[in-house]
């Protein structure tokens, strides 16, 4: 009999969201475990604690003999329900480097980040196993957990981090040798959020610049502004709209999957650009394995891990950061060679086969489902923020708030915390 596997992640909601990358990351998971034979059942709770009384409903009507949580909210709704499983958790992105970029126009900047420390808190006390979308953030995580007194002697032989990074889809419509160069030219695309660690002022000026020495140069976007990153979007859709070149411009904004797809089919090569900064050294770009897994050459910049697999494996070509000349330079070379895009086409399938297959990547994760184990529970060492709506969490979100925006402001966030909180404490047999 096959073991049960609780899937906790996301599975609706739209990418304009924010959460595309949970759904992205929560789909591979599940193909995953489904093609190893594993029974799963998939659940995507509310933040928060509704979302702790979602998991414990769902564990309260069936067994499970593990549980896999996607980061950031669905993982702490299921670990706020103590739900008493070997849990395996995919710290899905640095959150806190994440935060440091987020606007500060709200003026709730610490406010904000002390919410996200909280929440990795209780991921790295509450859960056993440990996965991420990059060596590099493994490696910080390990440091994490060591830090926070996660392991004692007993597990001195344990490393319960592992890589798992944004695998090539199966199944993926990979490109024909004919569909290398779009109808209409040289279609150069870019798809998902404009973070805000997204470049878009670099990619606009290598764009335009490129444009302007290659006539048949066309730029599609699917994909725009998410709700923590509005700004970068719509400077970048301004300057598009008053080019010299705004006829080439499509802005497509955000787009179902069957559309999203016919975009691709388009596509000459695709181009992302990263700011320099915690997240891009340590985060992933869910968005390349997309376009690797197609067959659709790659121009990128330097900094993210798997911009260096791109560059190391010839998957496309990369190139400095903040370096619009450069990049420039690189889409006019792809644009002007169908035979190095057929050479980096011929690499991607073989990544694609090989070190970014789906067996590959899952390898950890499907080998801990077989036979679930557990961390030394309880911690050393003190943790760096309260549980979430805990005494001393509400005590430090009054204290950074009266720090930036004054007592009478501290004590009215401190009420909105408390109201929901004392209704919860009101309702028997919930909470």
């Amino acid at each position: 009999m096959s073991a049960r596997v609780l899937l906790v992640g996301c599975t609706g909601g739209a990418p304009s969201t924010g959460a595309g990358a949970c759904i992205a990351r929560t789909r591979r998971f599940g193909m995953a475990l489904e093609s190893a034979g594993f029974e799963v059942v998939t659940l995507s709770p509310p933040e928060g604690r509704r979302g702790a009384r979602a998991v414990g409903r769902a564990l309260d009507e069936a067994s499970f003999d593990c549980a896999v949580l996607i980061s950031p909210f669905p993982a702490e709704a299921a670990a706020l329900g103590r739900p008493g499983l070997p849990l395996w958790v995919d710290m899905n992105g640095m959150h806190p480097a994440e935060m440091l970029l987020r606007s500060t126009d709200s003026g709730r900047a610490a406010e904000h980040m002390l919410r996200i420390l909280a929440l990795e808190n209780l991921l790295l006390r509450t859960c056993d196993r440990f996965s991420c979308p990059s060596r590099r953030q493994a490696d910080a995580l390990m440091g994490e957990l060591l830090l926070l007194g996660r392991l004692d002697s007993s597990a001195a032989g344990t490393v319960p981090v592992s890589a798992i990074p944004h695998c090539a889809m199966p199944g993926a419509p990979f490109r024909e040798e004919e569909a290398i160069r779009g109808p209409s030219g040289v279609n150069v695309l870019s798809a998902g959020a404009f973070n805000v660690w997204f470049d878009h002022l670099t990619l606009f000026a290598a764009l335009e610049t490129a444009m302007s020495r290659e006539p048949s140069i066309t730029f599609t976007c699917a994909g725009g502004a998410v709700p923590f990153s509005p700004g970068s979007y719509l400077e970048f859709e301004e300057m598009a709209r008053s080019s010299r070149f705004a006829d080439r411009f499509r802005l497509l904004g955000w787009l179902d999957e069957k559309a999203l797809e016919e975009v691709y089919e388009n596509a000459t090569m695709a181009v992302y650009a990263d700011l320099p900064g915690a997240e891009t050294r340590l985060g992933a770009r869910t968005r390349v394995l997309d376009w690797v897994s197609r067959g659709i050459p790659v121009v990128c910049t330097l900094g993210a891990e798997i911009s260096e697999d791109i560059r190391d494996g010839g998957l496309g070509i990369v190139v400095p950061q903040g370096d619009p000349e450069a990049l420039t330079e690189a889409l006019i070379r792809l644009a002007s060679s169908r035979e190095l895009a057929r050479e980096i086409r011929s690499r991607q399938r073989a990544w694609c086969e090989g070190p970014g297959s789906m067996d590959r990547v899952f390898e950890p994760l499907v080998s801990w489902c077989s036979s679930p184990s557990r961390l030394p529970q309880g911690a050393l060492a003190r943790p760096t923020a309260h549980r979430l709506d805990s005494p001393g969490y509400l005590a430090a979100i009054f204290r950074v708030v009266a720090r930036e925006q004054g007592v009478p402001r501290a004590l009215y966030r401190l009420l909105e915390k408390l109201v929901p909180v004392l209704k919860r404490l009101r309702k028997p047999g919930r909470g």
